[in-house]
């Protein structure tokens, strides 16, 4: 670690309600974030931001994700609708209704050719992402599907829900291999290790969990939030953020095993966090409707 603490860089205001979602082009500099205003906005640059609005859903949108070549984003609505967008200013879409239900999450595969969906029908869907065809339910949860991502290796399916379960799916057969319980609390978010070997848990209790996919033990504990909304891996994979509801953004050192920064700022719940896929920065967003990008100043 450096000497430095992080920083922050930039105070964005574009949104008019909460902001909901964060994520980072792999190949640009830019993000995109989404919104209770029906809308997503794609931040372009460092020093002199730009901004593209892209309206088109007619409910708040849940959440985004970029395609890993960073030619399209996908965004997830509770107007039962998923849109693939081009991120330029003219940016056309194709939308289609894989729910008859909210959407609250989406997420492409590694190699870009597959996105999952989840619901509050308590399903968890799989389609291809250049025909939208569908491929495959993954059935088991007992109410809200509140996020999935695809393992790193493309494998597994990793999902959270409100029935306050995580669970581990094999992505070819759509047969579930194995549940986390939870007792008294539900999961709101996950985030898969880059080498497939563990999955952090924002949890609405407050705490930040880290569970090991191959002893299929519980790890790692921390208690950070009054509720943890997000949390995502830094890309060197030695350092995990979250965010809570408490206005709080906390940085962990997972091979110390403890807390490293707390950062302050945002005036109320923050309900997302990501770093950019070189580490450097990381980006939050909350109920405040900010939108912060902060400078990591990590030496890994």
């Amino acid at each position: 670690m450096s000497s430095q603490d992080p920083c922050l860089c930039m105070n964005l205001k574009g949104h008019k309600k909460a902001v909901t979602d964060i994520s980072f082009n792999p190949k640009q500099v830019e993000f995109a974030s989404s919104s209770e205003d029906n809308s997503i906005i794609v931040w372009h640059g460092q020093e002199k931001m730009r901004s593209y609005n892209f309206i088109g859903h007619t409910n708040k949108v849940t959440a985004l994700e970029y395609s890993p070549n960073g030619k399209l984003f996908a965004s997830a609505s509770a107007d039962f609708s998923v849109r693939l967008w081009v991120p330029t200013i003219r940016g056309g879409y194709t939308d289609f209704k894989p729910h008859q239900s909210t959407i609250r999450t989406v997420s492409f595969s590694n190699d870009g050719s597959q996105i999952i969906t989840g619901a509050h029908d308590k399903s968890i869907k799989l389609w291809d992402s250049k025909t939208q065809k569908f491929i495959t339910s993954f059935l088991g949860h007992n109410s809200w599907v509140r996020c999935a991502k695809f393992s790193p290796d493309g494998s597994m399916l990793i999902s959270c829900s409100d029935d306050r379960t995580i669970r581990m799916w094999d992505t070819r057969s759509g047969h579930l291999i194995h549940t986390f319980p939870l007792i008294k609390s539900s999961p709101q978010y996950i985030a898969v290790h880059k080498n497939n070997n563990y999955i952090a848990a924002a949890i609405d209790s407050g705490s930040v969990r880290l569970y090991d996919v191959k002893s299929r033990k519980l790890q790692q504990h921390y208690t950070l939030h009054e509720q943890a909304t997000c949390v995502d891996w830094h890309p060197e994979a030695n350092y995990l953020i979250s965010s809570g509801t408490e206005g709080r953004l906390v940085i962990v050192d997972v091979m110390e095993g403890r807390p490293l920064y707390t950062l302050t700022g945002h005036k109320e719940d923050v309900n997302t966090v990501k770093f950019s896929h070189d580490g450097e920065y990381f980006a939050s967003g909350g109920k405040d409707d900010h939108v912060r990008v902060w400078k990591t100043n990590f030496i890994i």
